[in-house]
């Protein structure tokens, strides 16, 4: 009889939730190990298995990873900001690179015209 084999399409969302199942916790390492499979990680994964300074330690490298939903990157940047980062000039916003859409609206006015400014003249905020 011949064989038949099936292929099933996995999405890369599916892909990385699969990889980042794969652990307990989420040191830096294991965060800048991930790159752009990081955008598996779920809510609950982002409130309870990376520690406040784990989540600081690795802003530069979640920054870039495309792709966060809503939820996600509110999650990201609501845990930031209640462990006391603060968004006081252009540089710490730029920081944020890609998780910026999670600040709220009430975040985001809150913000001086300076640090909006000095963030849009960086190249690493503009991309």
């Amino acid at each position: 009889a011949p064989l038949t084999f099936f292929s099933i399409r996995v999405g890369p969302f599916q892909v990385a939730s699969a990889l980042v199942r794969k652990f307990e916790r989420f040191p830096p390492a294991i965060l800048r190990a991930l790159g752009q499979a990081a955008v598996g990680l779920s809510v609950p994964d982002i409130e309870n298995s990376i520690t406040d300074e784990d989540l600081e330690a690795s802003l530069p490298a979640l920054g870039e990873v495309q792709g966060w939903n809503a939820e996600q990157s509110s999650a990201i940047v609501n845990k930031l900001l209640s462990s006391g980062y603060q968004i006081q000039n252009g540089q710490s916003l730029a920081k944020l690179g890609s998780l910026v859409a999670g600040l709220n609206s009430s975040t985001l006015q809150s913000l001086s015209p300076e640090v909006i400014l000095e963030a849009i003249k960086l190249p690493e905020f503009v991309q």
